[in-house]
């Protein structure tokens, strides 16, 4: 992120990195690459994000329970605090056997965010874009049975 910045300081930017299971964190990406696995049967458990010139973000993940009341997995207890831009944060956990991600809930304070998923058993979706805040973005699933397997981030 920092080189981003610095080679842009304009710019508006999205880095991220998935915690994949089996597989651990991944290599961190930036607006629009891949993180996580496309048709591996992989579930993503975490994400860890940083942005720049969008006046911070704020997120939440959706994750799988086991004992679902509705069919329908559970949101973290809260959303993060909007963490400014240059700082990383991470949703989901990477603690072993955490839940699987089934989606997530993203905010940036200016501009627009967008995502694209591609969920177990699918093939990718339509790219997904919201506004600023009090506007979000979802990517993913309410299906308890059905995970988050790759995602792509631009702002």
């Amino acid at each position: 992120m920092k080189r981003l910045a610095t080679n842009d300081p304009s710019g508006r930017h999205i880095c991220y990195r998935a915690y994949v299971s089996g597989q651990g964190w991944q290599k961190p990406v930036c607006d629009g690459t891949i993180a996580g696995t496309s048709g591996r049967n992989r579930p993503i458990k975490a994400l860890n994000i940083a942005v720049h010139g969008v006046g911070g973000i704020a997120a939440n993940a959706f994750r799988h329970t086991a004992e679902p009341v509705d069919g329908r997995g559970k949101r973290q207890p809260s959303w993060t605090a909007v963490t400014g831009d240059g700082r990383n944060f991470t949703i989901g956990s990477a603690k072993r056997n955490a839940p699987n991600m089934l989606g997530f809930a993203m905010s940036v304070g200016t501009g627009e965010i967008c995502d694209t998923v591609r969920l177990r058993g699918h093939d990718w979706g339509g790219r997904v874009c919201s506004k600023p805040r009090p506007d979000f973005t979802f990517g993913g699933t309410l299906d308890n049975e059905v995970w988050l397997e790759a995602v792509k981030l631009t702002v």
